[in-house]
């Protein structure tokens, strides 16, 4: 059993906190803590990633998942933890441009990058948004990680299995995704 310190403590969202995993340092664990209002999120997630790994998708812009552990705290699941040179998690996009540590012309090239890796590999997201993308702002060029917020919560996954379908819905999310980004961070 994994014992989930607080020092080791990454993240927290609505549902999980993230840890840094105490036996390896290049992943993480997700683990719940919102019981009340619990959706899931990590099992879906599971289920999700899983179905990415059987098509044989390329991760240059995911972490991968590494299934479950038992920690103190319950059932966890692993990712790969994106960091930088000095070990370091890297940073959200939302927080690198408020406080103007990226500027917006350097993240254009690198969202219309993670737009086309989303529609090359119809992976779909449930939660897009900037709070949800990490970099590392010091590499040239930057390039963008969705760590959260991905997958198909549609009750009937149509859009699945018809292509077309699935990229006209990554157009959408992207379209609305885009959209409050440029509000915020007047892109």
């Amino acid at each position: 059993m994994l014992h989930l310190r607080d020092e080791l403590l990454i993240g927290r969202g609505t549902e999980r906190y993230c840890y840094r995993h105490p036996e390896d340092p290049t992943r993480c664990v997700k683990v719940s803590h919102n019981f009340k209002n619990n959706k899931q999120q990590n099992q879906k997630d599971y289920e999700y990633f899983t179905r990415l790994e059987r098509r044989g998708i390329d991760w240059s812009h995911l972490p991968r998942c590494h299934g479950w552990v038992e920690t103190d705290q319950g059932k966890g699941l692993v990712f790969d933890l994106l960091q930088d040179e000095s070990g370091k998690p890297l940073e959200r996009l939302d927080t690198l441009l408020s406080n103007g540590q990226l500027e917006a012309a350097r993240v254009e090239s690198a969202l219309e990058d993670l737009h086309a890796y989303l529609q090359v590999n119809l992976v779909f997201t449930s939660d897009l948004r900037a709070s949800n993308i990490v970099c590392d702002p010091h590499e040239a060029p930057i390039k963008l990680f969705l760590i959260d917020g991905i997958g198909d919560r549609d009750f009937i996954k149509v859009a699945t299995y018809i292509k077309p379908l699935a990229k006209a819905k990554i157009e959408r999310q992207w379209s609305r995704f885009m959209k409050r980004v440029e509000k915020q961070h007047q892109l």
